[in-house]
C-alpha cells in the first residue's frame, strides 16, 4: 500500500489542483506526479519536502507521522511584522475555540 501516494493525491484534490498543475509547480513532469500518486516510485528528499509546501503540509503528515489537521502556511514572502501579526491572530483563533466561541 502506498500511503504517501495516497496522501498526496488526497491533500492535491483537496486544494483542487490537477497532476499537470502540481508538476508544473513541482517542476517535474505528470509522469512522475502519476508514479509518485500510484507508489511506482518514491520522490526524493527535496521533492518531497517542495511537496509539502505546495500542498500546505508538513513532510510528517505526508509521511503519516502526523494529524492530517495539522496545516502549515508558507509565511517566508512575509516581513517578520507580518509573521507576527499572523502568529498573533492565529493564537487569538486558537484562544477563541478553546473557549468555545470559535466564528
Amino acid at each position: 500500500m502506498n500511503r504517501i501516494g495516497e496522501r498526496m493525491r488526497e491533500y492535491r484534490r483537496s486544494i483542487k489542483m490537477t497532476q499537470a498543475d502540481f508538476a508544473s509547480r513541482l517542476g517535474v513532469t505528470g509522469a512522475a506526479v502519476s508514479a509518485y500518486e500510484t507508489g511506482n516510485r518514491l520522490p526524493s528528499y527535496e521533492v518531497l519536502v517542495k511537496i509539502a509546501n505546495i500542498l500546505g503540509v508538513s513532510t510528517d503528515a505526508l509521511l503519516g507521522r502526523q494529524s492530517a489537521d495539522r496545516v502549515v502556511v508558507d509565511v517566508t514572502s512575509l516581513t517578520p511584522r507580518q509573521r507576527s501579526l499572523v502568529q498573533d491572530m492565529v493564537e487569538e483563533f486558537a484562544a477563541g475555540n478553546r473557549r468555545g466561541d470559535a466564528l
